[in-house]
C-alpha cells in the first residue's frame, strides 16, 4: 500500500489534506443514521424511539471494537514512520483476524439477548419494543461488516491515504439514500418495511462499502497469500494500547445507555428527541473526528521518526482550527435550534424538547471538539491511558447529576445539563494536560514522560 509521508512538508497542508477526506468519510458514515432518521421521522416519534433504543447497543459494539482499532492504528503508524515493513503487515493481519472474531461474538450476543436488552428501557409500548428488537437483530447481522469497514478505514488513514475510505463510504451512502425510501415506504404496489426497511438499507449499503474496500485492497491482501496467522505478541501490544481507550468508550456507552434509561422515564418522545439530538450533534464530532484521525496519524508518524518540533507545531495548528470550528457550531446551536430540529421531527412537543436539548448542549460544543482532538494527539504518541482517566471520571458523574437535576424543576433539561457541564470539564482538562506534556517534551524524550 502506498505510504504518504507525514514527517515532511507543510504541516497545515498535511493536516488538511489528510483530515478533509476523513471528515467527509465520517460525515458519510454518520449520514447513514441521519438519513434514516429523516425518513423514519415521517413515521412518527415512536418509530424514531424504536431505532434510538436499539442504536444504544450498536454504538456499544463500536466502543468495544476500539480495543483493536485504536491499538492497530497507533502501532501501524509507528511502524510506517520507522520504516518497519514486516511489522506493518503483521499488525494489519492481526487486526483483520481479531475484528472478525469479535464481530461474531458480539453478533451472537445481540441476537440471543435482544429482548432483555430492549426491555431494560421499560418503554411501556409493545409496538416500539417489538420494532426495536427486530431492528437490533438486523443490525447485528451487519456487525462484522461494520467492524471490517472501520478497520480498513483506519489502515488506509494510517498510511496517509484517507481518500480511499471516502470514496468507498460515499458510494455506500448513495446506495443508502436510494434504498431508504424504497425499503421504508415501498414503491408502487410493493409495500414498505417501515423501521425494518431502514435497517436493511444500512446493512446492504455497508456490504457494498466492504466490497469496494476488498477490491481496492488487492495489493494489501497479496501480503497474506501465505496464510493469515495471529501473532500473539503483537496482538498483546495492540490490546495494551487500545484497552484504556476501550474501557473509556465502553464505559461511556454504558453511561449513555443508563442516561437513556433515565430519559425514558419522560416517555418515548424524550428518547426520540435524544436520538435526533445526538444525530444533529454528530456534525461536531464527526468533523473533529476527521482532525482527530489526522492528528493521530500525523503525530504517530512523527513520533516514530522522533520529530519533536513537528509534533508540537502540528498540535497547535490543529487546535486553532478546532477552536474556530467549535465556536461556530456553538453559535449555530444557540441561535437556530428549533429550525434545525424541525428537519427531523414536526410534533410541537418534540420540537420544544429538542430546542432545549440543542441550546444546552450547544454551550459545550467547543469543549467537546477540543476534547476529541486532544484524544487523537494522546493516541498518536501512544499514551492512550491518559484521556480515559479524565473522560471516564466526568462521564460517570453524569448519572448522579442527571438523576438529581431531572428531579428538580429542570426536569428533562436537567439531564442535558449534566452532559453539557461534564463536556466542558473534560475538554478543558485534557488540553491543559497535553500542553504541559508538550512543554516537557521539548527538553526530554516523550517516551520517558
Amino acid at each position: 500500500m502506498k505510504n504518504i509521508d507525514l514527517t515532511k512538508g507543510n504541516i497545515t497542508k498535511s493536516l488538511l489534506a489528510l483530515s478533509m477526506p476523513i471528515i467527509l468519510t465520517n460525515f458519510i458514515q454518520t449520514a447513514y443514521g441521519m438519513v434514516d432518521m429523516i425518513w423514519i421521522g415521517r413515521l412518527g416519534s415512536d418509530s424514531v424511539a424504536a431505532i434510538g433504543t436499539a442504536s444504544f447497543f450498536i454504538n456499544l459494539s463500536l466502543s468495544i471494537v476500539s480495543v483493536i482499532l485504536i491499538g492497530t492504528g497507533v502501532k501501524l503508524s509507528h511502524a510506517i514512520g520507522s520504516g518497519q515493513r514486516d511489522n506493518e503487515r503483521e499488525y494489519i493481519n492481526n487486526g483483520i483476524i481479531m475484528v472478525f472474531i469479535l464481530g461474531i461474538i458480539y453478533m451472537i450476543f445481540l441476537i440471543v439477548f435482544r429482548k432483555p436488552l430492549i426491555d431494560f428501557y421499560k418503554l411501556g409500548n409493545p409496538w416500539v419494543n417489538s420494532m426495536a428488537e427486530k431492528y437490533l437483530v438486523i443490525s447485528a447481522l451487519g456487525i462484522i461488516v461494520m467492524y471490517l469497514n472501520s478497520l480498513l478505514t483506519i489502515i488506509f488513514n494510517s498510511y496517509g491515504n484517507s481518500k480511499m475510505p471516502f470514496k468507498a463510504n460515499t458510494t455506500g451512502f448513495v446506495f443508502n439514500i436510494i434504498l431508504d425510501p424504497i425499503l421504508i415506504f415501498g414503491i408502487g404496489p410493493i409495500s414498505g418495511l417501515g423501521v425494518l426497511g431502514a435497517a436493511f438499507a444500512t446493512l446492504i449499503s455497508r456490504c457494498i462499502v466492504l466490497g469496494i474496500f476488498i477490491f481496492s485492497s488487492r495489493g494489501l491482501i497479496n501480503h497474506f497469500k501465505g496464510g493469515m496467522k495471529l501473532n500473539i505478541e503483537k496482538a498483546k501490544e495492540v490490546i495494551k494500547l487500545g484497552f484504556p481507550v476501550t474501557v473509556q468508550r465502553v464505559t461511556f456507552s454504558l453511561i449513555s445507555i443508563t442516561i437513556g434509561r433515565i430519559v425514558s422515564d419522560f416517555g418515548p418522545t424524550a428518547i426520540a428527541v435524544q436520538k435526533v439530538g445526538v444525530q444533529i450533534e454528530s456534525v461536531s464530532y464527526v468533523t473533529i473526528g476527521g482532525l482527530q484521525g489526522a492528528i493521530s496519524a500525523f503525530v504517530g508518524q512523527n513520533y516514530g521518526a522522533d520529530k519533536k518540533e513537528r509534533i508540537i507545531e502540528g498540535y497547535k495548528k490543529a487546535l486553532t482550527l478546532t477552536l474556530i470550528f467549535g465556536g461556530t457550531i456553538t453559535l449555530i446551536f444557540l441561535l437556530f435550534p428549533s429550525y434545525i430540529f424541525r428537519i427531523f421531527l414536526s410534533e410541537p412537543h418534540a420540537v420544544a424538547m429538542g430546542t432545549g436539548y440543542m441550546r444546552i448542549l450547544g454551550i459545550s460544543q467547543i469543549f467537546m471538539c477540543v476534547e476529541l482532538l486532544t484524544v487523537g494527539a494522546f493516541n498518536g504518541i501512544g499514551k492512550t491511558y491518559v484521556p480515559p482517566i479524565i473522560c471516564t471520571l466526568f462521564s460517570l458523574l453524569r448519572i448522579p447529576f442527571a438523576l438529581l437535576l431531572s428531579s428538580t424543576v429542570l426536569g428533562l433539561d436537567g439531564i442535558w445539563w449534566s452532559i453539557s457541564v461534564s463536556s466542558i470539564f473534560k475538554g478543558s482538562i485534557l488540553v491543559i494536560w497535553f500542553i504541559i506534556l508538550l512543554k516537557k517534551y521539548k527538553h526530554s524524550n516523550l517516551k520517558n514522560i
